[in-house]
Protein backbone atom coordinates (compact mmCIF):
# COMPACT_ATOMS: atom_id res chain seq x y z
CA UNK A 1 0.00 0.00 0.00
CA UNK A 2 1.36 3.46 -0.89
CA UNK A 3 1.96 5.85 1.82
CA UNK A 4 0.08 9.18 2.19
CA UNK A 5 3.59 11.01 0.43
CA UNK A 6 3.66 8.45 -1.92
CA UNK A 7 0.32 9.47 -3.48
CA UNK A 8 0.53 12.82 -3.07
CA UNK A 9 3.94 12.66 -5.22
CA UNK A 10 2.02 10.82 -7.72
CA UNK A 11 -0.89 13.33 -7.13
CA UNK A 12 1.88 16.32 -8.10
CA UNK A 13 4.17 14.70 -10.70
CA UNK A 14 4.21 16.65 -13.81
CA UNK A 15 5.84 15.23 -16.89
CA UNK A 16 7.34 17.17 -19.31
CA UNK A 17 8.78 14.89 -22.01
CA UNK A 18 11.20 11.12 -21.12
CA UNK A 19 14.98 12.03 -20.47
CA UNK A 20 17.35 8.93 -21.15
CA UNK A 21 14.12 7.10 -20.62
CA UNK A 22 13.11 8.50 -17.49
CA UNK A 23 10.38 11.30 -16.60
CA UNK A 24 11.85 14.52 -16.48
CA UNK A 25 9.53 16.78 -13.68
CA UNK A 26 9.02 19.70 -13.43
CA UNK A 27 10.94 21.34 -10.18
CA UNK A 28 9.11 22.26 -7.32
CA UNK A 29 7.06 19.11 -7.89
CA UNK A 30 5.88 17.22 -5.19
CA UNK A 31 8.41 14.07 -6.29
CA UNK A 32 11.26 15.79 -6.10
CA UNK A 33 10.79 17.23 -2.87
CA UNK A 34 10.79 14.22 -0.94
CA UNK A 35 14.44 13.81 -1.56
CA UNK A 36 17.68 14.68 0.17
CA UNK A 37 20.34 15.61 -2.41
CA UNK A 38 23.24 16.65 -0.08
CA UNK A 39 24.13 16.96 3.84
CA UNK A 40 22.16 18.85 5.59
CA UNK A 41 19.27 18.32 2.86
CA UNK A 42 19.83 22.17 1.02
CA UNK A 43 22.31 24.58 0.10
CA UNK A 44 21.57 26.43 2.66
CA UNK A 45 22.06 24.04 5.16
CA UNK A 46 18.83 24.02 7.10
CA UNK A 47 18.37 20.51 7.85
CA UNK A 48 14.61 20.73 7.08
CA UNK A 49 12.87 19.23 4.33
CA UNK A 50 8.76 20.57 4.50
CA UNK A 51 8.06 17.49 2.38
CA UNK A 52 9.89 14.98 4.25
CA UNK A 53 8.56 12.96 7.47
CA UNK A 54 10.36 10.14 9.36
CA UNK A 55 9.46 7.78 12.49
CA UNK A 56 8.04 9.98 15.46
CA UNK A 57 7.58 7.44 18.54
CA UNK A 58 9.98 4.52 17.92
CA UNK A 59 11.80 2.94 15.10
CA UNK A 60 12.53 -0.41 13.20
CA UNK A 61 14.86 -1.10 10.03
CA UNK A 62 13.07 -1.76 7.13
CA UNK A 63 16.40 -2.71 6.18
CA UNK A 64 19.92 -3.00 6.01
CA UNK A 65 22.84 -2.14 3.94
CA UNK A 66 26.45 -3.66 4.19
CA UNK A 67 28.87 -0.83 3.75
CA UNK A 68 33.03 -1.06 3.10
CA UNK A 69 34.87 -0.31 6.39
CA UNK A 70 34.04 3.42 7.69
CA UNK A 71 37.56 4.22 8.28
CA UNK A 72 37.27 6.00 11.49
CA UNK A 73 34.61 7.78 14.01
CA UNK A 74 33.46 10.89 11.62
CA UNK A 75 30.87 9.13 9.32
CA UNK A 76 29.45 10.93 6.87
CA UNK A 77 26.25 11.08 6.10
CA UNK A 78 23.52 9.29 3.43
CA UNK A 79 21.83 10.97 0.60
CA UNK A 80 18.50 10.22 -1.33
CA UNK A 81 18.09 11.09 -4.77
CA UNK A 82 15.40 9.75 -7.21
CA UNK A 83 14.58 6.52 -5.17
CA UNK A 84 18.16 6.33 -4.63
CA UNK A 85 20.29 6.36 -1.28
CA UNK A 86 24.09 6.35 -1.80
CA UNK A 87 26.41 5.71 1.21
CA UNK A 88 30.02 5.11 2.67
CA UNK A 89 32.92 6.95 2.56
CA UNK A 90 35.47 3.71 1.21
CA UNK A 91 33.25 3.06 -1.19
CA UNK A 92 30.28 5.01 -2.66
CA UNK A 93 27.78 2.37 -2.66
CA UNK A 94 24.06 2.76 -3.95
CA UNK A 95 20.79 1.44 -2.27
CA UNK A 96 17.08 1.20 -3.22
CA UNK A 97 15.67 3.07 -1.43
CA UNK A 98 12.36 1.46 -1.19
CA UNK A 99 13.91 -2.48 -0.50
CA UNK A 100 17.53 -2.06 0.45
CA UNK A 101 18.78 -3.51 -2.80
CA UNK A 102 22.27 -2.80 -3.89
CA UNK A 103 21.92 -1.21 -7.42
CA UNK A 104 25.55 -0.28 -8.20
CA UNK A 105 29.11 0.35 -6.48
CA UNK A 106 31.96 2.93 -7.47
CA UNK A 107 34.83 1.24 -6.33
CA UNK A 108 37.46 3.86 -5.57
CA UNK A 109 37.25 5.19 -2.31
CA UNK A 110 36.24 9.18 -2.41
CA UNK A 111 35.48 11.02 0.94
CA UNK A 112 32.46 13.34 1.73
CA UNK A 113 28.86 12.84 1.46
CA UNK A 114 28.10 13.47 -2.24
CA UNK A 115 26.17 16.70 -3.38
CA UNK A 116 23.53 15.91 -6.48
CA UNK A 117 24.21 18.95 -9.28
CA UNK A 118 21.80 18.69 -12.13
CA UNK A 119 23.40 17.89 -15.80
CA UNK A 120 22.50 20.08 -19.16
CA UNK A 121 24.50 17.40 -21.19
CA UNK A 122 23.67 14.27 -19.34
CA UNK A 123 21.20 11.73 -19.32
CA UNK A 124 21.72 11.51 -15.42
CA UNK A 125 22.16 14.31 -12.42
CA UNK A 126 25.76 15.21 -11.47
CA UNK A 127 27.45 13.46 -7.92
CA UNK A 128 29.93 15.76 -6.77
CA UNK A 129 32.39 14.59 -3.78
CA UNK A 130 35.35 16.23 -2.10
CA UNK A 131 37.95 13.64 -1.54
CA UNK A 132 41.52 13.74 0.02
CA UNK A 133 42.68 13.42 -3.81
CA UNK A 134 40.59 16.87 -4.92
CA UNK A 135 36.91 17.17 -6.40
CA UNK A 136 34.93 14.43 -8.55
CA UNK A 137 32.32 14.52 -10.82
CA UNK A 138 30.03 10.83 -10.71
CA UNK A 139 27.50 9.43 -12.75
CA UNK A 140 24.03 9.37 -10.49
CA UNK A 141 23.60 6.76 -12.51
CA UNK A 142 26.30 4.68 -11.69
CA UNK A 143 27.36 4.30 -15.61
CA UNK A 144 27.29 1.13 -17.59
CA UNK A 145 28.91 -2.26 -16.71
CA UNK A 146 28.22 -4.99 -13.00
CA UNK A 147 29.60 -4.31 -10.01
CA UNK A 148 32.17 -2.04 -9.43
CA UNK A 149 33.67 -2.18 -12.86
CA UNK A 150 31.48 0.51 -14.56
CA UNK A 151 32.31 2.19 -17.38
CA UNK A 152 30.96 5.85 -17.41
CA UNK A 153 30.89 6.18 -13.52
CA UNK A 154 33.65 8.97 -13.52
CA UNK A 155 32.74 12.32 -15.72
CA UNK A 156 35.56 14.34 -14.15
CA UNK A 157 38.40 15.58 -12.07
CA UNK A 158 38.20 19.02 -10.76
CA UNK A 159 40.61 20.83 -8.32
CA UNK A 160 43.23 18.76 -6.33
CA UNK A 161 44.83 19.83 -3.03
CA UNK A 162 47.70 21.99 -2.80
CA UNK A 163 51.06 20.70 -2.09
CA UNK A 164 51.59 20.40 1.51
CA UNK A 165 49.42 20.54 4.30
CA UNK A 166 48.15 23.25 6.52
CA UNK A 167 50.11 24.77 9.96
CA UNK A 168 46.64 24.31 11.37
CA UNK A 169 46.70 20.14 11.24
CA UNK A 170 45.42 17.70 8.36
CA UNK A 171 42.55 19.02 6.62
CA UNK A 172 39.20 18.57 6.91
CA UNK A 173 36.69 17.06 3.86
CA UNK A 174 33.78 19.15 4.17
CA UNK A 175 31.03 17.88 1.65
CA UNK A 176 30.00 20.40 -1.47
CA UNK A 177 26.78 21.86 -2.14
CA UNK A 178 24.95 22.09 -4.90
CA UNK A 179 22.72 24.74 -6.85
CA UNK A 180 20.91 23.81 -9.99
CA UNK A 181 23.97 22.69 -12.72
CA UNK A 182 26.64 24.34 -10.34
CA UNK A 183 29.03 22.78 -7.16
CA UNK A 184 30.01 24.85 -5.15
CA UNK A 185 32.61 22.84 -2.59
CA UNK A 186 35.93 23.41 -0.60
CA UNK A 187 39.80 22.82 -1.70
CA UNK A 188 40.82 21.86 2.16
CA UNK A 189 44.89 22.35 1.79
CA UNK A 190 44.06 25.13 -0.68
CA UNK A 191 42.31 27.07 1.82
CA UNK A 192 39.92 27.51 -0.87
CA UNK A 193 36.14 27.82 -2.00
CA UNK A 194 35.23 27.24 -5.82
CA UNK A 195 32.46 27.00 -7.98
CA UNK A 196 32.50 24.22 -10.47
CA UNK A 197 30.44 23.30 -13.92
CA UNK A 198 28.58 20.20 -12.86
CA UNK A 199 28.60 18.66 -16.15
CA UNK A 200 32.44 18.99 -16.53
CA UNK A 201 34.36 20.40 -13.43
CA UNK A 202 34.72 23.48 -14.95
CA UNK A 203 36.19 26.38 -12.86
CA UNK A 204 34.02 29.20 -12.97
CA UNK A 205 35.76 30.97 -9.97
CA UNK A 206 37.90 30.44 -7.11
CA UNK A 207 38.67 32.39 -3.56
CA UNK A 208 40.98 31.79 -0.80
CA UNK A 209 40.67 32.09 2.70
CA UNK A 210 43.64 33.33 4.93
CA UNK A 211 44.60 33.95 8.27
CA UNK A 212 47.72 35.32 9.23
CA UNK A 213 48.78 35.05 6.00
CA UNK A 214 48.82 31.35 5.84
CA UNK A 215 45.74 29.44 4.34
CA UNK A 216 42.48 27.91 6.55
CA UNK A 217 40.17 25.24 5.75
CA UNK A 218 36.84 26.75 5.04
CA UNK A 219 34.04 24.91 6.47
CA UNK A 220 30.78 23.59 4.35
CA UNK A 221 29.80 26.51 2.56
CA UNK A 222 25.87 27.76 2.53
CA UNK A 223 24.02 29.34 -0.57
CA UNK A 224 20.80 31.32 -0.68
CA UNK A 225 19.80 33.61 -2.87
CA UNK A 226 22.93 34.38 -5.23
CA UNK A 227 25.34 35.02 -2.18
CA UNK A 228 28.04 31.86 -0.93
CA UNK A 229 28.43 32.18 2.76
CA UNK A 230 32.19 30.81 4.19
CA UNK A 231 33.57 30.37 7.33
CA UNK A 232 36.84 29.83 8.35
CA UNK A 233 38.83 29.31 11.72
CA UNK A 234 39.27 30.85 13.76
CA UNK A 235 36.58 34.13 12.94
CA UNK A 236 36.35 34.12 9.32
CA UNK A 237 32.95 35.27 7.63
CA UNK A 238 33.01 36.02 3.93
CA UNK A 239 29.88 36.51 1.74
CA UNK A 240 30.66 35.85 -1.98
CA UNK A 241 28.50 36.13 -5.01
CA UNK A 242 27.51 33.23 -6.31
CA UNK A 243 27.56 33.84 -9.85
CA UNK A 244 30.90 35.67 -10.19
CA UNK A 245 32.96 35.05 -6.65
CA UNK A 246 33.02 38.83 -6.40
CA UNK A 247 33.15 39.55 -2.51
CA UNK A 248 30.18 41.15 -0.69
CA UNK A 249 30.83 41.89 2.57
CA UNK A 250 33.09 40.41 5.38
CA UNK A 251 33.39 40.47 8.99
CA UNK A 252 35.47 39.05 11.82
CA UNK A 253 33.65 36.74 14.11
CA UNK A 254 34.58 38.25 17.51
CA UNK A 255 34.54 34.68 19.29
CA UNK A 256 37.75 32.02 18.11
CA UNK A 257 36.29 28.70 16.35
CA UNK A 258 33.55 29.68 14.00
CA UNK A 259 31.53 26.57 12.38
CA UNK A 260 29.83 25.86 9.52
CA UNK A 261 27.08 28.93 8.64
CA UNK A 262 23.51 28.15 8.32
CA UNK A 263 21.47 30.60 5.51
CA UNK A 264 18.59 31.28 6.40
CA UNK A 265 15.22 34.11 5.14
CA UNK A 266 16.22 36.30 8.51
CA UNK A 267 19.87 36.28 8.15
CA UNK A 268 22.84 34.51 7.62
CA UNK A 269 23.50 32.02 11.67
CA UNK A 270 27.21 31.27 12.56
CA UNK A 271 27.70 29.35 15.25
CA UNK A 272 31.03 29.16 17.87
CA UNK A 273 32.90 27.42 20.61
CA UNK A 274 30.62 29.44 22.91
CA UNK A 275 27.39 30.78 20.87
CA UNK A 276 25.22 31.84 18.17
CA UNK A 277 25.49 34.91 16.07
CA UNK A 278 22.35 36.07 13.27
CA UNK A 279 24.21 38.59 10.35
CA UNK A 280 22.35 40.55 8.20
CA UNK A 281 22.78 38.43 5.13
CA UNK A 282 22.90 41.87 3.14
CA UNK A 283 24.71 44.96 2.92
CA UNK A 284 27.72 44.71 5.57
CA UNK A 285 27.07 41.44 7.17
CA UNK A 286 25.61 43.44 10.81
CA UNK A 287 24.54 41.87 13.93
CA UNK A 288 21.15 41.04 14.34
CA UNK A 289 21.24 39.06 17.50
CA UNK A 290 23.45 36.59 19.51
CA UNK A 291 23.24 34.30 21.96
CA UNK A 292 26.19 33.70 24.56
CA UNK A 293 25.66 29.42 25.62
CA UNK A 294 29.22 29.33 27.66
CA UNK A 295 29.06 26.09 25.98
CA UNK A 296 32.30 24.65 23.75
CA UNK A 297 31.36 23.00 20.35
CA UNK A 298 34.17 22.69 17.88
CA UNK A 299 31.91 21.01 15.55
CA UNK A 300 28.40 20.87 14.52
CA UNK A 301 25.72 23.11 12.08
CA UNK A 302 22.73 24.83 13.24
CA UNK A 303 19.02 23.33 11.82
CA UNK A 304 16.08 26.13 11.17
CA UNK A 305 12.54 24.98 10.27
CA UNK A 306 9.46 26.37 10.73
CA UNK A 307 10.58 29.58 12.51
CA UNK A 308 13.11 28.21 15.12
CA UNK A 309 16.98 27.47 14.82
CA UNK A 310 18.47 24.40 16.59
CA UNK A 311 21.78 24.12 17.57
CA UNK A 312 24.07 22.05 20.77
CA UNK A 313 26.10 24.08 22.59
CA UNK A 314 28.52 21.04 23.15
CA UNK A 315 28.18 21.17 27.01
CA UNK A 316 25.07 21.42 28.30
CA UNK A 317 21.82 21.94 26.07
CA UNK A 318 20.31 21.05 22.64
CA UNK A 319 18.34 24.79 22.15
CA UNK A 320 15.40 25.92 20.10
CA UNK A 321 15.35 29.26 19.40
CA UNK A 322 13.18 31.60 17.67
CA UNK A 323 15.18 32.71 14.56
CA UNK A 324 13.87 36.22 14.11
CA UNK A 325 14.31 37.24 17.92
CA UNK A 326 17.20 35.05 19.43
CA UNK A 327 14.91 34.31 22.27
CA UNK A 328 14.96 30.34 23.68
CA UNK A 329 11.77 28.22 23.22
CA UNK A 330 13.02 25.39 24.93
CA UNK A 331 15.95 23.69 25.95
CA UNK A 332 17.08 19.63 26.60
CA UNK A 333 19.97 18.70 28.43
CA UNK A 334 22.58 17.33 26.20
CA UNK A 335 26.20 17.19 26.47
CA UNK A 336 27.75 16.87 23.10
CA UNK A 337 28.11 18.72 19.70
CA UNK A 338 25.77 18.05 16.91
CA UNK A 339 24.41 19.06 13.69
CA UNK A 340 20.30 18.40 14.22
CA UNK A 341 17.83 17.47 10.92
CA UNK A 342 14.52 18.06 11.29
CA UNK A 343 11.19 16.53 9.36
CA UNK A 344 7.12 17.05 10.49
CA UNK A 345 7.90 18.44 13.74
CA UNK A 346 10.25 16.35 15.08
CA UNK A 347 14.18 17.04 15.80
CA UNK A 348 16.98 13.82 14.59
CA UNK A 349 20.14 14.25 16.45
CA UNK A 350 23.05 11.95 17.14
CA UNK A 351 24.18 12.37 20.69
CA UNK A 352 28.19 11.53 20.40
CA UNK A 353 27.84 9.60 17.73
CA UNK A 354 26.38 6.39 19.86
CA UNK A 355 22.84 7.58 19.87
CA UNK A 356 19.85 8.66 17.85
CA UNK A 357 17.52 11.03 19.58
CA UNK A 358 14.22 12.28 18.42
CA UNK A 359 12.87 15.36 20.03
CA UNK A 360 9.48 16.80 19.52
CA UNK A 361 10.30 20.39 17.49
CA UNK A 362 7.72 22.36 19.78
CA UNK A 363 8.58 21.39 22.85
CA UNK A 364 12.19 18.91 22.96
CA UNK A 365 9.87 16.77 25.03
CA UNK A 366 11.74 13.28 23.68
CA UNK A 367 9.99 10.82 21.43
CA UNK A 368 12.81 7.92 21.43
CA UNK A 369 16.32 6.82 21.55
CA UNK A 370 17.93 4.69 19.42
CA UNK A 371 21.80 3.09 20.19
CA UNK A 372 24.19 2.86 17.55
CA UNK A 373 26.10 -0.32 16.66
CA UNK A 374 29.14 1.82 15.57
CA UNK A 375 29.38 5.02 15.38
CA UNK A 376 25.74 7.29 13.60
CA UNK A 377 26.33 9.37 10.93
CA UNK A 378 23.61 12.80 10.54
CA UNK A 379 20.69 11.41 9.07
CA UNK A 380 18.49 12.00 5.50
CA UNK A 381 14.93 11.85 5.77
CA UNK A 382 12.79 10.82 2.80
CA UNK A 383 8.73 9.55 2.90
CA UNK A 384 8.42 8.40 6.50
CA UNK A 385 12.09 6.61 6.43
CA UNK A 386 15.20 7.86 7.97
CA UNK A 387 18.07 6.69 6.46
CA UNK A 388 21.56 7.07 8.52
CA UNK A 389 24.83 5.12 8.75
CA UNK A 390 26.17 2.89 11.51
CA UNK A 391 29.37 2.15 11.08
CA UNK A 392 29.65 -0.31 8.72
CA UNK A 393 26.15 -0.32 7.46
CA UNK A 394 23.59 1.81 6.20
CA UNK A 395 19.80 1.58 8.07
CA UNK A 396 16.26 2.57 6.60
CA UNK A 397 14.63 3.52 9.51
CA UNK A 398 10.51 3.13 9.84
CA UNK A 399 8.26 3.65 12.64
CA UNK A 400 7.99 0.45 14.66
CA UNK A 401 4.72 -1.56 14.21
Amino acid sequence: MPSRRQLLACGGLAVTGLVGGRAALVEGTAAAALEWPMARYDAAGTGYNPAASGPKDDVEPAWTGALESSGGFEIDPPVLVDGTVYAGTDALIAFDADTGDVRFSYGTAYGSTPARARSSIYRTDTLVVSSTDGLVGLNAGGGLGPGAIRLGAERWRGPSQAAGSSIFGPPEIPPPVAVGDTAYAVIPDAGSIVALAADNGRERWRRTIEYDEATVTPRRPAVRDGTVFVTAWPHQVRAFDAETGAERWRTDHPEQMVLAPTATTNGLLVPSRSGLRLYEADGDGDTRWKRDFDGNATAGAAAVADGRVFVADGTESLRALDLETGEEEWSVPFTHEATPVVADGVVYVTRDGYDLVAFDAETGDQRFTRQAKWSLSTPAIGDGVLYIVDGDRVLALEEAA
